[in-house]
């Protein structure tokens, strides 16, 4: 049995994806601990995992983070280094006396690749989103002097490496860390250049696994009545103009319409609710994608991925990060629609989902990228991977 060190953030969809794996890992004897924020505790305990709190100094980081500029991905890259610097700072604290024999990271934690050449042990990535080889702009847009925030970027980066005792970093390391095992959940059919990618990356497509979740409302198909689903997603889903406009859009329509809404958005500001809606903060989307005909997305590899996976087409309304390459490759290969918030009304909303109810095209192309996350093996793929790698160490 091997102890296992696993990294990552705070965020729903690069948790999500891991947990079914942790349970395969488990299954096979592995004794796996996850180091998450506590509202992810229950879940990765459930998956059978040790799960490890950051603590109070991680949290007064999401608390008190503030960036130099206000250049968006700059920016990103600052909380990640912080992040990473900390995470770097608290593990190894904990992992005195312990025994890991391997690491597995989030892409984009690149703090678990120097955690893994502090401990000396083999590390592993777990990328929830597209992979990348690249950073996502121009060459020039790196080059010192370019923007002040950028080089405050470059002072950090420098700082970090000399913490840490590593190599010199740069802001690829930090951006996505790849390492001699990638675990990528998506397809090479759905991931945008999957040829320029190495062996070392082994795209198996979404996780999922069935999830024992309790309903407080009634998921099955009317008749011939077709099913909208509308979720934007856990972080930038505060949108009740939105939420009002696609009430308005399809109230009158002979269409059943689930929407979730987060927990963020209180349901009373959306007015009366029409009687072909669902409308709840939180609703089981595995379910209710097995009876949809079309989804209405942020754009997030997961939404999406669990969309395709069951066949059916969507409507991406992205809003920040790789939601816009997602949106992208779903338009480039014809499994759905784009839309940006600022221009949606209610006319638009209304047209682009009888565009692609209409058109049979959406749902072949959906179909067909389903199949082939199916043939990708999933999770079960993704621990097998893990575990060969492993063995061969």
């Amino acid at each position: 049995m091997a102890k296992v060190l696993f990294i990552n953030g705070n965020v729903h969809g690069h948790i999500n994806p891991t947990l079914p794996v942790v349970k395969e890992l488990v299954k096979a004897g592995e004794e796996v601990w996850y180091f998450s924020t506590k509202e992810f505790k229950e879940k990765i305990e459930a998956a059978g995992a040790r799960f490890v709190d950051y603590g109070s100094r991680m949290y007064e980081l999401f608390q008190a983070f503030k960036p130099s500029g206000n250049h968006p991905f700059y920016t990103l890259i600052e909380f990640m280094l912080e992040m990473d610097r900390l995470a770097i700072s608290l593990i190894t604290e904990n992992a005195a006396g312990e025994d890991y024999n391997y690491i597995i990271h989030d892409s984009m934690f690149g703090g678990g690749s120097v955690l893994a050449k502090l401990l000396n042990i083999p590390a592993i990535c777990s990328c929830t989103s597209f992979a990348m080889n690249r950073l996502p702009m121009p060459p020039h847009m790196f080059e010192p002097g370019y923007n002040p925030q950028l080089d405050n970027l470059y002072g950090k980066v420098k700082e970090a490496s000399k913490e840490c005792g590593t190599q010199k970093l740069d802001i690829m390391d930090i951006f996505f860390k790849k390492e001699r095992l990638n675990i990528v959940y998506t397809s090479k059919m759905f991931q945008p250049e999957s040829e320029s990618f190495d062996d070392s990356f082994r795209f198996v497509g979404p996780s999922i696994a069935e999830r024992e979740e309790c309903l407080d409302f009634k998921i099955d198909k009317e008749g011939n009545k077709p099913v909208i689903y509308i979720s934007l997603g856990t972080i930038n889903n505060r949108c009740v103009d939105f939420y009002k406009k696609s009430i308005e859009a399809f109230k009158d329509e002979n269409w059943r319409v689930i929407m979730s809404v987060g927990n963020k958005t209180d349901l009373g500001l959306l007015g009366d609710i029409p009687d072909n809606f669902i409308v709840r903060n939180y609703v089981p989307q595995l379910e209710v994608l097995k009876i949809c005909d079309v989804s209405i997305s942020h754009g997030g590899l997961n939404s999406v991925g669990e969309a395709l996976y069951y066949g059916v087409p969507v409507i991406s309304i992205p809003q920040v990060n790789d939601q816009y390459m997602v949106s992208r490759q779903l338009v480039k290969l014809g499994a759905g629609l784009e839309l940006k918030m600022e221009d949606i009304t209610v006319n638009i909303l209304k047209d682009s989902v009888k565009s692609v109810m209409s058109d049979k095209g959406y749902k072949a192309c959906s179909t067909e990228i389903g199949r082939s996350f199916i043939e990708a093996g999933g999770y079960k793929a993704a621990a097998s991977f893990i575990l060969d790698f492993i063995k061969e160490m």
